[in-house]
């Protein structure tokens, strides 16, 4: 019965920041390649994929579902 589901700008954040510190470990972000939003002119630089894993990943969702979906709004269809 939902029809959105949107993450709060302070979750976003984090997930951002953990995708680019697990990159960081690697030599994806040393290149210029789409990546990194490097073929757009302007754009941040920020690495796009995950790439901690599929095990990792898995957790980290049933961590967040475990908490009741913390730092996520839902929105009920009318």
């Amino acid at each position: 019965g939902l029809e959105i589901i949107e993450a709060s700008q302070d979750a976003e954040n984090n997930w951002v920041r953990h995708v680019n510190d697990v990159a960081s470990q690697t030599l994806y972000t040393g290149s210029d390649s789409w990546y990194m939003g490097a073929n757009i002119p302007g754009k941040p630089r920020i690495f796009m994929p995950y790439v901690g894993g599929a095990a990792n990943y898995r957790e980290l969702c049933d961590e967040v579902s475990g908490r009741g979906y913390d730092g996520f709004a839902f929105e009920h269809k009318l």
